[in-house]
């Protein structure tokens, strides 16, 4: 709802936004992409690829105190059985198990769940937030429609959750996505508190996916996973940033051998 000078000033990616003189281009676009975003829970499979993350601790002038770097593997697995069905993110060993977060235990930022972003724009789920048509932009050789969304308090189901010492809170979000013109897949994805929650010590949690196109051998279409993720954070006056960068991505299948007794 802010002035769009105001935006670009919070907001240095729009900076060579083309704004929109109206918002008549609204529903076309949120209709077109919804369509992508359900294509893309509709045919998504397992998947296995592999991750790395820098983790940083920042002085308040954002120049790096302390880093570290670790790998996981990443599993993106569907629950088909559930009703409705349910897509999970982790981090795992070879073997498809569970890895041991990295990170907590040193004082970083642990985070994590950036596939499933792109929900807040599923048909289904149109109504929890309201969306703004901010205009036009190019991204790398890419003309995207850019639209704003926000979480209505008292109505939206929260998608998000920060956890701490405390446990798990959800949250609601407000963000950016830029779409693109001829396919009407989501890009890049910015989003950032609806509201600081200090009643937690959190001030800011800002991220920022970047998507790219996986053509899997077995699928017939392709699907939209982050390639590259940056997660910036002020927690009880701590200043966090992750880098997460995705690759590899492969269909995940488990085998089940069988052996003598």
């Amino acid at each position: 709802e802010e002035p769009l000078a105001q935006l670009v000033e919070r907001i240095p990616e729009l900076k060579t936004l083309q704004p929109s003189p109206d918002q008549q281009a609204l529903p076309m676009i949120l209709s077109k992409t919804g369509e992508r975003v359900d294509d893309f829970f509709r045919n998504v499979v397992d998947i296995f690829g592999h991750e790395e993350i820098t983790q940083e601790r920042l002085n308040a002038k954002g120049a790096v105190k302390t880093s570290q770097h670790v790998q996981y593997s990443y599993l993106i697995l569907l629950h088909r059985d559930e009703s409705p069905p349910r897509v999970e993110e982790y981090r795992a060993d070879s073997k498809g198990n569970r890895a041991e977060q990295s990170g907590v235990d040193k004082n970083y930022a642990v985070t994590s769940g950036f596939a499933l972003l792109s929900i807040h724009f599923s048909p289904g789920n149109r109504s929890d937030s309201t969306f703004r048509y901010l205009g036009d932009e190019v991204i790398g050789a890419r003309n995207a429609y850019v639209v704003a969304f926000a979480q209505r308090p008292g109505r939206a189901m929260p998608m998000a959750f920060l956890s701490g010492d405390w446990g798990t809170v959800p949250i609601l979000l407000q963000g950016i996505a830029w779409v693109d013109k001829e396919t009407y897949q989501i890009i890049k994805i910015r989003t950032d508190l609806l509201a600081p929650r200090t009643d937690f010590g959190v001030d800011q949690q800002t991220t920022e996916v970047a998507f790219t196109e996986v053509q899997l051998p077995d699928l017939a279409t392709s699907l939209s996973l982050p390639s590259e993720v940056t997660v910036y954070s002020v927690f009880n006056g701590n200043i966090f940033r992750n880098r997460h960068i995705y690759s590899d991505y492969k269909r995940f299948r488990v085998s089940v051998k069988i052996g003598p007794q």
